[in-house]
């Protein structure tokens, strides 16, 4: 009897391992369907992603401390300004395109200090079908006559100076020196004279490159997918916006967020446009679900760090809209163009 029921047991044992070995083989050679449709997770080691941890630190002007907190939403009013000269308001005209929705403006604020990079920034638009309609707001008379002497005297105004909080060099501003947050700021306050005129800002600082011919339309697309009011580009992923790039929309919510980016650099000068604008935006909805605030690819519109030291666009075989050469000082910035290519004067 003891016999019979040790075989009996050995069976019972090898039929359940047999049972255990064929569920194995069935459970990889079909994987379970959850009620979502997707397959049950399996770990592997995770592929190389586009940003990594070097590109995730922030620069030291993105940590500096702002005391200045942003307006509530029920507690904001809209500005009331003058309207601008008949010059300034021909030259929106002359170089605004109408959609449907918008009127479109592709801005740029510079001084006699960044001319050559105006100069290169134009050449970019010319190769990429942007330059009929474009306007410079120039610091100084000197940039007005450098653009008017190459040709370019329909696409550029002078600031007026009563538009400005304070008095600006005509130099070139290396990045965070004295005059740099200073000029960084008039970039803000000319945004939002715009946005107060109408206009749909299409911003981007001169020491970018367009590069793709398909720019507008992607971007007048991307704005039109969503209830989108403003576009930003990064600087790094998910976390902090770079303010040399962006579409806004001239809604009350874009108008808050450069009223409280202009009230933190009045009240603390070391800070910089790009810090106060992420400040402000700190209390905001971002989800991606909700919010009005929407963020461009980084491999398509890369910083610096991104196109030139890791050459993220070349890597994944895609073609950007833009380069910007920040995270450079000087003429560091024309060198890594010009090293690139992308240096067309």
């Amino acid at each position: 009897m003891e016999r019979v029921f040790t075989k009996r047991f050995l069976i019972a044992l090898l039929c359940t391992v047999f049972l255990l070995s064929l569920a194995t083989l069935l459970s990889s050679l079909f994987p379970f369907q959850n009620r979502f449709g997707s397959a049950a997770i399996v770990q592997h080691e995770s592929a190389p992603t586009v940003i990594e941890s070097d590109d995730m630190t922030p620069e030291p002007e993105d940590t500096v401390d702002v005391d200045t907190a942003p307006t509530k939403a029920d507690a904001w009013k809209p500005k009331q300004f003058d309207e601008p000269s008949l010059t300034i308001r021909q030259a929106i005209q002359r170089n605004v395109r109408k959609e449907k929705r918008d009127k479109i403006l592709l801005v740029a604020v510079a001084n006699q200090g960044m001319g050559d990079y105006t100069l290169n920034w134009i050449e970019s638009l010319k190769r990429t079908k942007q330059d009929e309609r474009y306007l410079v707001f120039a610091i100084d008379d000197a940039l007005v006559d450098t653009m008017t002497k190459a040709g370019h005297g329909a696409h550029v105004v002078r600031i007026p100076d009563e538009w400005f909080h304070k008095t600006l060099s005509s130099g070139f501003a290396k990045w965070l020196d004295k005059d740099y947050t200073p000029i960084t700021h008039a970039k803000t306050l000319v945004v939002e004279r715009l946005l107060y005129m109408d206009v749909t800002v299409w911003f981007s600082d001169v020491d970018i490159v367009f590069t793709h011919r398909g720019i507008y339309r992607y971007l007048l697309d991307k704005l039109n997918a969503r209830k989108t009011q403003v576009l930003f580009t990064q600087e790094t992923e998910q976390k902090i916006v770079n303010s040399g790039f962006y579409i806004m929309r001239p809604t009350d919510l874009s108008k808050r967020i450069l009223a409280d980016a202009i009230v933190i650099q009045d009240n603390q000068p070391k800070v910089t446009q790009q810090r106060a604008i992420n400040r402000v935006l700190d209390e905001l909805d971002l989800s991606y679900q909700t919010s009005p605030v929407a963020l461009l690819d980084l491999p398509l519109f890369p910083h610096g760090r991104l196109y030139f030291e890791r050459s993220i666009p070349k890597k994944y075989e895609m073609e950007p809209m833009i380069v910007h050469a920040n995270y450079r000082v000087g003429d560091k910035k024309r060198e890594a163009l010009q090293q690139a290519n992308l240096w067309y004067l």
